[in-house]
């Protein structure tokens, strides 16, 4: 967005307000607050959102819509069809309704399949996500695009050099606190490895996102707080100084589109232990740039944190200086901005 914002167009940011919509406005986006609630199937709630696109997209008469996220996805492009507005929409990953699978997922499909159908072009992320639309006959091929998910700078994350000359080896947890993460089996893995009274120390960065039907609870995160489990470093801007401060990041993800954590750690030169799930398996090479375990596996992830341990310190870092190679090549942030700006035509 700021790509083509500096190219002379307006960008017009619609979303509920938090601590983000301050940066925005600071930028010089113009931004419109809507009320949108990710959490539960409110059809009142979800039919007003729906009306109050409609009646954005009239006023603002755009040229091009990108939509993210479930709803913004599903009810946007209504809003767009009614319009007669043109959207291009970016599954970012698939998220808890598709981990899930149950009843609402399948009534959705419906309007996955017409969200689909209008919109110029949908992006995905992973070509796991993509097999799963056209074997699902949500989409025709001819209407998709993959990308690199979301790119990342590679100028903004680079090594400083300065790893690997700590007492305590260091895990760091960066994302969302849900279940869907695999946190649970990560807090398994950790109080075994703690058992062995290894020099290690684990920390969480990122939200405690009560807005997502798979959240973990502040209390939850405090009691693995005070069972010396983890420490909890809240939400950050900036996460390279905690990058910095590790010498593994480690995501067992159920489901990703591409996980930024891990291209991040990777531009870093941070070694990784994932899960060899949708996202995750496109970034990390077992073996080669960290390693892969088996999903909700607790018995493998706890072996894979042990071996990264374990091996040496140039070992890591050779393994780092792989991670960053691959995310120069495959994920540099311009070849995203590059997708989209062809797409629109700028």
């Amino acid at each position: 967005m700021t790509e083509i914002k500096n190219l002379g167009h307006e960008v017009i940011f619609c979303a509920a307000r938090d601590e983000y919509t301050f940066k925005l406005q600071e930028l010089g986006f113009k931004y419109i607050p809507i009320a949108l609630e990710r959490k539960g199937t409110n059809v009142f709630k979800d039919l007003l959102l729906l009306l109050a696109l409609i009646k954005i997209y009239k006023k603002e008469k755009p040229d091009w819509i990108f939509h993210n996220s479930t709803k913004p996805f599903l009810y946007g492009t209504i809003a767009a069809f009614f319009t007669g507005r043109r959207c291009i929409n970016t599954h970012s990953g698939l998220g808890h309704l598709f981990i899930k699978m149950g009843f609402l997922t399948k009534f959705l499909l419906i309007f996955y399949k017409f969200a689909g159908f209008y919109a110029t072009k949908t992006f995905f992320q992973n070509k796991d996500d993509l097999q799963l639309f056209l074997d699902k006959k949500l989409i025709d091929l001819g209407k998709c695009v993959v990308v690199p998910g979301s790119g990342v700078n590679i100028d903004y994350f680079k090594a400083n050099g300065n790893r690997n000359n700590r007492e305590s080896f260091v895990f760091l947890f960066l994302g969302r606190i849900l279940w869907e993460k695999g946190i649970g089996e990560l807090i398994n893995s950790i109080r075994v490895l703690k058992k062995q009274a290894l020099l290690m120390k684990v920390n969480f960065v990122g939200m405690i996102d009560n807005g997502n039907p798979a959240s973990i609870s502040r209390f939850q995160v405090e009691k693995w707080v005070q069972e010396g489990l983890i420490e909890y470093l809240g939400e950050a801007v900036d996460v390279r100084l905690y990058l910095e401060n590790c010498d593994c990041v480690v995501l067992p993800s159920y489901r990703e589109g591409i996980p930024r954590s891990l291209l991040e750690a990777a531009a870093m030169e941070i070694p990784v232990v994932a899960t060899d799930v949708p996202g995750c398996r496109d970034v990390v090479e077992d073996g080669v740039t960290g390693f892969l375990v088996k999903v909700k596996e607790t018995v493998g992830l706890t072996k894979a944190m042990d071996r990264i341990m374990k091996l040496s310190a140039s070992q890591r870092r050779e393994m780092g200086k792989r991670g960053r190679a691959k995310v120069i090549q495959e994920y540099n942030e311009k070849l995203v901005i590059d997708a989209y700006c062809a797409q629109i035509g700028v």
